[in-house]
């Protein structure tokens, strides 16, 4: 009844011209019942009306096949068989329809035995058994039971070897699999046989052009292998494996046109082959037609098509999928990566110069490294540049030289120098520590990997590079490795708390909280005045929901109190004019200018403050390495300054003496951040804002940006040090630019709904996966994907987290951490995304929203646990929003089921989107615009910092450089 419903909506479907949602739905009935007449026929004229008549061919085919009375059936196959160019074809479907008189001693079936042989000696004996053959082989033909014919002839051509029917026989079989190749053998035989065959010839022909050009090929002579692929086809219309060779040489000709109804033909015959959905899906972007593309990349990846091929061909999909989205996105990437090693001493490890030359004497090398160890850095990088240009073949200046670009963050002159150090100094351990690090940094993890593994060659005990070696392995997402050097570097040097730091951040990674928070805890015992490990401790404890808000809270007060306590003696008073209309210096300072998801929610609006010509911008850049994003961001500030390596107290002082009148920290308590300069209050008036979901527990930092679902009522704005600006939405998110587009809903085709989760693996968690399962018992045929696995191997205590809960393995797909492109198409399978608790996701939810996927969220008692709620509030979503666990699997159970709904939501999710102000960055940027002038007018009076909102309703452009 089901499928008989499904094929009436089908059809209305079809009829209304909504061809996209039919074929849906013949495909899901075509599961459930491959053989179903009406759905394999209804298809196939589907095919048809498109102008796909090769993709027809299969469809129509299957029809006839399980209802061969039906005249229209057989009617509609054959007119898609003339279209295709295969009038014999044609014609012989159609014979095979007419009333047939029973034939004449043809009795024989498939298990006739073979006619006797023994005692043949005359040539009359012969040619009697080669006619039973003949007559036999004949009839099974006739029948269809071409099995049973090329058994017989395998048996004629052992007794008649020098009988040409058999080898004849026995060729049109292996023609009749595409076989190619196995026919070129009967077929010299049958055609030395029956040298009056012209249509033997002919087939010869064909297998020998086949054979020569796959050498052509291979041999990349692509105009003399098309002529052969084309000769092959012109013979077997329906060869696949001829079809697809010529479309493939086409695409390699820069001919993607011609090649596509080749690769189409090439399908119509062999579908489930994944190799020939690739290639269709490069010519169908090759010739723009790209929406098309992302429609056969999805039948491909159904088909079994998967791989690093596939996952790179989406890159290429993505960034010409660009061009047709509305709203400009912005590279999104969300990642927690162990701090790099960045402390060397270069005092040891020197060798003498491997290519002759002048020495330096011990005194000038002396100098150099007491320069550096002393930490008179630019002083070191004289040194060592003037002992390199006058000693180019000693390491000892190349390798100062590059130590000091390193420790500056000067990444492009310190890899230089190092390379040459490296080259001179082959066993220098600390230089290969420090390059092993600058590589990392650069994200050139292969090469990092490389020059660590050779350190540790040199020096298989050495603790740092270990600990070095951990963050490499670490940022690939190679968890377990990294948890295993970190692990011997700690056994070496147990009182460290760099390594305890490091460890900490791999058992975060891990999902492991409890014992993260542990060593984090211990490696303050070891090194109270471990800032990172104290900022370490306050985000992991954030993903907790054992810790109660309060305490939280008070954890990040106390690494307030440890680190900026000390420091309040030494404020010093502000004199900036205070004049509440003046331009303004506004300062933003950050770790991350880079590919991060921090630029992708910043970047729109200073793109919008740049034109403002009330304020003037300063970045103050601790970002590690640059690259295009960085370049990019550049253009927005009239001021760049790089303070990456540069201490604390000499950053506080650039501040004041540029005159900034609000700083703001764009880090909160994560990588790179630096905290410790807002805690010397070198600004009069500090904020922090997106970083970080959460208070930095500093009395420094006067204002909190965020938005009335984030941090909605007293009881969260008393877990705050500062006070909160309210802005219309807490920021904006520009989807990546690289988009594929929006597919239907999968459980359409699928015939399940398929739950999924894309946050990092820190916040997945047993109570977590425990509510997952009870939605996946509540839906038995339903399946989820779990995305952003660690490269390395998917962590049996999460496999085995579902297993306890009864959930099997097959009903789970594992999907390791990918590039942006492969990571949103990774939605094309998801129908409904399960959020984490109590660290619930904002970018991946915003993610999962431009992909047409909504997210089921159950809030937190901590902003962290709001970021959902935020998300989905925006764009109308309330109803995925849970009261408690009885209400999200309540939701879940109800939502699942309502597919129309979830289509139709799916289809519309772009639309809603753009009505929300979180994807609308002029909305929030004015708003923003308006919250600094309220800071600022309220020092200027003299007031405290106090809480404030900007409604939308209340926004005021301001003059920009356009007006």
């Amino acid at each position: 009844m089901t499928i008989d419903a499904d094929l009436q909506r089908a059809v209305k479907h079809h009829e209304a011209g909504a061809f996209l949602e039919a074929e849906q739905l013949y495909r899901a009935i075509l599961q459930v019942r491959p053989d179903h007449p009406d759905a394999n026929h209804q298809l196939g004229l589907l095919a048809v009306q498109l102008k796909q008549h090769a993709m027809a061919l299969p469809f129509l085919k299957a029809a006839l096949a399980a209802s061969p009375q039906r005249t229209e059936f057989r009617n509609r196959y054959a007119e898609a068989l003339e279209s295709t160019g295969q009038r014999d074809e044609a014609q012989r479907v159609r014979e095979l329809g007419r009333p047939q008189e029973a034939s004449s001693g043809a009795s024989a079936g498939a298990g006739a035995a073979a006619p006797a042989a023994n005692g043949m000696s005359t040539p009359e004996q012969i040619f009697e058994v080669a006619g039973e053959f003949v007559e036999t082989i004949a009839t099974l033909t006739a029948r269809d039971d071409h099995a049973g014919a090329e058994v017989l002839a395998r048996q004629m051509v052992r007794m008649l070897p020098n009988h040409g029917f058999g080898w004849k026989t026995l060729a049109h079989a292996s023609l009749r699999r595409g076989d190619l190749d196995g026919a070129l053998e009967p077929l010299s035989r049958a055609v030395a046989l029956l040298p009056q065959d012209k249509q033997l010839h002919a087939h010869l022909q064909a297998a020998m052009a086949m054979r020569k050009g796959r050498a052509l090929d291979e041999a990349r002579h692509y105009d003399e292998a098309e002529k052969l692929y084309r000769f092959v086809v012109n013979c077997y219309p329906q060869f696949a494996e001829a079809n697809h060779k010529l479309g493939v040489v086409l695409i390699r000709l820069y001919q993607a046109d011609a090649a596509i109804p080749f690769l189409e033909m090439a399908l119509g015959l062999n579908p489930n082959q994944p190799q020939y959905w690739m290639n269709y899906v490069d010519a169908l972007l090759q010739s723009g037609q790209t929406r098309a593309a992302w429609t056969a990349l999805e039948m491909g990846q159904q088909r079994g098509m998967s791989g690093p091929a596939v996952d790179a061909v989406i890159g290429v999909m993505t960034s010409i999928s660009s061009q047709m989205i509305t709203m400009r996105p912005r590279p999104i990437t969300a990642s927690d990566e162990a701090p790099s090693s960045d402390t060397t001493s270069p005092g040891a490890g020197i060798e003498p110069s491997s290519a002759g030359g002048p020495l330096p004497t011990q005194q000038e090398c002396d100098i150099a490294l007491a320069h550096f160890n002393k930490g008179r850095i630019k002083q070191a990088i004289v040194a060592g540049r003037s002992l390199a240009k006058r000693f180019p073949s000693h390491p000892t200046g190349w390798k100062v030289l590059g130590v000091g670009h390193y420790r500056l963050g000067q990444y492009d002159e310190a890899q230089q120098a190092l390379n040459t150090a490296s080259k001179l100094g082959p066993s220098d351990v600390e230089v290969l520590q420090v390059l092993s690090s600058l590589l990392m940094s650069k994200k050139l993890y292969d090469e990092a990997e490389a020059r660590c593994k050779l350190l540790l060659e040199t020096a298989p005990d050495h603790a740092e590079g270990q600990r070095v070696m951990g963050i490499i392995l670490s940022s690939q997402g190679r968890l377990k490795e990294a948890e295993d050097y970190t692990r011997k570097s700690l056994a070496s040097t147990p009182d460290s708390a760099a390594v305890h730091v490091s460890l900490g951040a791999i058992m975060l990674r891990r999902g492991k909280h409890t014992e993260a928070a542990s060593i984090f805890r211990h490696a303050l015992t070891l090194d109270p005045a471990n800032h990172m490990a104290n900022e370490n401790l306050a985000f992991c404890l954030s993903h907790s929901e054992e810790i109660e808000p309060d305490e939280l809270f008070a954890e990040h007060v106390r690494y307030g109190e440890r680190f900026e306590k000390p420091l309040k003696k030494h404020w010093k008073p502000h004199r900036n004019s205070k004049d509440p209309a003046r331009r303004l210096q506004i300062g933003f300072i950050s770790g991350d200018y880079h590919h991060h998801a921090v630029a992708n929610f910043v970047e729109p609006v200073l793109e919008h403050l740049a034109r403002d010509k009330s304020l003037t911008l300063h970045a103050y850049s601790n970002t590690p390495g640059e690259d295009k994003v960085t370049e990019r961001m550049k253009r927005h500030f009239d001021h760049w300054h790089y303070i990456f390596g540069a201490k604390d107290d000499d950053v506080a002082a650039q501040v004041r003496a540029d005159r900034i009148d609000i700083l703001i920290d764009l880090a909160g308590h994560t990588a790179n951040n630096r905290l410790l300069v807002m805690a010397r209050k070198p600004a009069p008036v500090q904020a922090s804002w997106i970083g970080y979901p959460g208070t930095t527990g500093l009395t420094a930092v006067d204002y909190f940006l965020a938005d009335r679902f984030w941090v909605p009522s007293d009881a969260f704005r008393n877990l705050f040090t500062e006070k909160i600006a309210y802005l219309p939405a807490v920021a904006p998110f520009l989807p990546e630019d690289m988009s594929p587009p929006v597919n239907a809903l999968p459980a359409l085709r699928n015939g399940h709904v398929t739950f999924g989760s894309f946050n990092r693996i820190e916040k997945l968690r047993r109570d977590v996966i425990a509510m997952w399962s009870k939605l996946l018992h509540a839906l038995p045929g339903s399946r989820m994907v779990v995305g952003a696995m660690p490269q390395d191997s998917i962590p049996e205590e999460l496999i085995g987290w579902f297993a306890d809960e009864g959930i099997a393995r097959e009903r789970l797909d594992f999907k390791p951490r990918s590039s942006i492109p492969v990571y949103l198409q990774q939605h094309y399978h998801v129908d409904i995304c399960l959020d984490t608790f109590p660290f619930t996701g904002l970018t991946t939810t915003l993610q999962a929203l431009w992909m047409g996927v909504p997210t089921l969220t159950l809030p937190g008692r901590t902003v962290p646990g709001r970021s959902g709620v935020t998300a989905l509030a925006h764009v109308g979503l309330e109803a995925y929003i849970a009261d408690d666990m009885d209400d999200y699997l309540r939701k879940g159970v109800a939502l699942a089921t309502d597919l129309p709904a979830l289509a139709e939501l799916r289809s519309g999710m772009r639309a809603r989107c753009a009505q929300s102000p979180m994807f609308n960055p002029d909305v929030i940027a004015i708003g923003f615009a308006q919250a600094l002038r309220v800071m600022w007018k309220n020092w200027c009076d003299g007031k405290p910092a106090e809480s404030f909102e900007i409604s939308q309703g209340a926004l005021q452009a301001p003059v920009t450089e356009e007006a």
